[in-house]
């Protein structure tokens, strides 16, 4: 996201200009400053992360990412627990 509006200082000086990407380090900064909102708009690309996907491709996407990893009971709990959560989010009960 992207400011949509210059924020302005207490002094009326331009903190952060229109357009300013909301990064962690830029909202951070606008909060230590005592910015408690400002008027925000999308980005007209969106990263792949930030999709909303349909199951099948969720679950590729998960399989991918675990693939390289070694064996591990631990990572295999997570695995299941997070296939689990986007069956449930998608209303797979399966």
């Amino acid at each position: 996201m992207h400011l949509a509006r210059a924020v302005l200082g207490a002094d009326g000086c331009v903190v952060a200009g229109a357009g300013t990407t909301l990064v962690p380090g830029v909202v951070r900064s606008l909060a230590r400053l005592g910015v408690q909102s400002v008027e925000v708009e999308e980005a007209e690309d969106v990263a792949e992360w930030e999709e909303d996907k349909d199951l099948a491709r969720a679950l590729a996407d998960l399989e991918a990412r675990f693939a390289a990893e070694p064996a591990d009971p631990i990572l295999d709990a997570l695995k299941a627990a997070l296939v689990r959560h986007l069956r449930t989010r998608a209303g797979d009960g399966s």
